[in-house]
């Protein structure tokens, strides 16, 4: 089961709208919860315990790369793009 979710995921885009100030800066970073709740909007139902951020919380507009452990043996990579609301 998790091989079959992780070949969903695999190169799956996710997409964030947050609060950011005009250099880009979010006024609240965007952690595990943030990305799993996107990615399951998406049709990609996540956990949140499921998402790695290897680097600590998102706090700035961009594009990241997370990893997602569905199963001990079976990780894959999401991208996640992070934008102003407008």
């Amino acid at each position: 089961e998790a091989e079959g979710r992780a070949g969903k995921l695999e190169g799956a885009s996710v997409t964030l709208t947050a609060n950011a100030a005009t250099e880009g800066k979010l006024f609240r970073s965007a952690g595990p919860r943030h990305s799993a709740d996107a990615s399951t909007a998406a049709g990609l139902p996540l956990e949140k315990s499921e998402v790695i951020m290897g680097e600590g919380a998102l706090r700035n507009v961009g594009e990241y790369e997370i990893v997602v452990k569905l199963h001990a043996d079976v990780q894959t990579t999401v991208k996640v793009v992070v934008q102003a609301e407008a």
